[in-house]
């Protein structure tokens, strides 16, 4: 169990970042959730509270820094401390790249991308002034394969190995792993369009070694296993949680 340690996530309303959240609680972490919707937001902190753990609520957008930044701050005051990182928050803009326009592709790099940038620098001290800690980046199998009509989310989710491999370089001196864990197709609001359509779920199982997609719950699973003790000596990786889909491919 972790004891008096404090983790914040990111897109904490819903899918992964709940999961993640409630994981993290029942291995005794106090959590501070971020997300836009607050009733949700308040959903998944009532969740971790019936799991015995504590939880705080900011409401807040990713494609701000100014929001990560005092959303770092909000955990600090509210608990003392930071000892991990989640960064879940994602967005995806379903478009051809001639029909993407620029600003699409910028926000979505701000909020797949800058936005772990920001929040992991932000916490960083807090967590150098712990001894160390640990960040967990949400990447995407769509960072290592293309996905179709999804240039700015395959762009982005690229960006988040690259970020987790340089950050984890950096900060090893202060004992603050970085890690990145890259989802197949998952349960999901991003993903339950595709996989409604039967057809389209047919042709992405033939491609699934384990003929199946992941619940959001696996995820969280592994995400906290990372940011264990038991995973002390692992930093600057990406792991795929996809069902053997890279390798079959």
């Amino acid at each position: 169990m972790a004891q008096n340690k404090v983790a914040l996530v990111t897109g904490a309303s819903r899918n992964i970042g709940r999961s993640v959240a409630l994981a993290l609680a029942r291995r005794g972490y106090s959590l501070a959730c971020f997300g836009r919707d607050a009733a949700a937001l308040e959903e998944t902190a009532a969740m971790v509270r019936e799991a015995g753990a504590k939880a705080s609520v900011f409401v807040g957008d990713a494609k701000s820094s100014a929001s990560l930044e005092q959303f770092a701050q909000h955990a600090v005051q509210t608990y003392g401390a930071i000892d991990a990182v989640i960064n879940n928050a994602g967005v995806v803009i379903e478009r051809s790249a001639e029909e993407l326009t620029p600003e699409e592709f910028a926000e979505t790099l701000q909020v797949n991308l800058v936005s772990q940038f920001t929040l992991a620098r932000a916490a960083y001290a807090p967590m150098r002034a712990r001894g160390g800690g640990v960040v967990v980046n949400i990447g995407s199998l769509a960072g290592a394969i293309a996905f179709p009509r999804t240039p700015a989310y395959c762009a982005s989710k690229a960006g988040i190995d690259g970020l987790t491999k340089a950050l984890a370089y950096d900060w090893a001196r202060d004992r603050i792993r970085v890690l990145c864990v890259a989802p197949g197709y998952v349960e999901s609001d991003i993903s339950k369009d595709v996989l409604a359509d039967s057809s389209k779920r047919d042709w992405i199982l033939r491609r699934i070694p384990l003929h199946r997609v992941a619940q959001p719950a696996e995820i969280g699973e592994f995400v906290a296993f990372l940011a264990s003790d038991a995973a002390s000596f692992c930093t600057g990786e990406t792991y795929y949680v996809d069902g053997g889909q890279r390798i079959a491919i």
